[in-house]
């Protein structure tokens, strides 16, 4: 009886099979999607996740990223801020100063800040990197990218800050242009997404989680030290957006 159900499922399948065309699939069978389906569209599986990647990340995407955080973390034992002069302000402006505008985002408050942007540009900038060419190519790419995003915070800080008394420093305009960057790249291809891509609702969301937590940790250290720390969220959205809309322009090309 149990040989008799097997002939009988193998006849079924053969008659289902019979009635394609030489080389067609049968409509029962899942079709593979096409290429450009797969660069259009999010894979289920990293849809919710703005940091999966499929990429592998080299040991040269490495090197550029330690440097200039050894170079951060130099300049604010070595040096002072305000006595360098590398502070965004409108009096800064005023006095024919434009240096800060492209040197702020090499100097630092406090070791906290220090620390903060230096994890993070480690932990953003070698996957970056992995997708913007060989070096010494990629390490260019990824330096205008991350000067182009801190200019552009710089920028953004002035516009939304008339006030005279306003200043800003640090380089996390520039280190939220890399985070705009990876939202722009396909987890699974490497590719550039489309600005109505699910990845614009996920940086989106991301963004305004981290300056949720960071005004709580503002508003902590102001009760625990007394010292009152303002967060430049303009700066980092003018970074940000930069980055977003900039990176289809740097990554390598297929």
């Amino acid at each position: 009886m149990r040989n008799s159900q097997i002939h009988e499922s193998k006849r079924n399948v053969a008659a289902q099979s019979s009635n394609h065309a030489p080389g067609e699939l049968p409509t029962t069978w899942p079709r593979p999607r096409s290429s450009k389906a797969i660069v259009d569209n999010e894979a289920p599986e990293t849809s919710d996740h703005l940091f999966a990647r499929a990429w592998d990340v080299p040991d040269h995407a490495h090197v550029f990223p330690c440097v200039l955080a050894t170079l951060l973390v130099a300049i604010w034992y070595f040096g002072d801020a305000r006595a360098l002069g590398w502070v965004v302000s409108w009096s800064a402006i005023e006095r024919a100063n434009h240096v800060p505008i492209l040197l702020h985002m090499f100097v630092h408050a406090s070791v906290v800040h220090l620390s903060l942007n230096v994890a993070a540009l480690l932990l953003l900038s070698a996957p970056l990197i992995a997708q913007l060419g060989r070096p010494p190519a990629s390490w260019v790419r990824y330096l205008y990218l991350f000067i182009g995003s801190g200019v552009c915070g710089a920028l953004a800080f002035l516009a939304l800050n008339m006030n005279h008394q306003a200043s800003m420093l640090g380089s996390s305009g520039a280190i939220f242009g890399l985070l705009g960057a990876i939202a722009r790249i396909h987890p699974l291809t490497g590719m550039a997404v489309s600005v109505r891509s699910r990845r614009t609702w996920l940086v989106t969301k991301f963004f305004l989680q981290n300056h949720f937590v960071l005004f709580i940790l503002a508003v902590f250290v102001a009760v625990t030290t007394g010292q009152i720390t303002l967060l430049a969220w303009e700066a980092h959205l003018g970074g940000l957006l930069f980055g977003f809309l900039a990176a289809p322009a740097f990554l390598a090309r297929p």
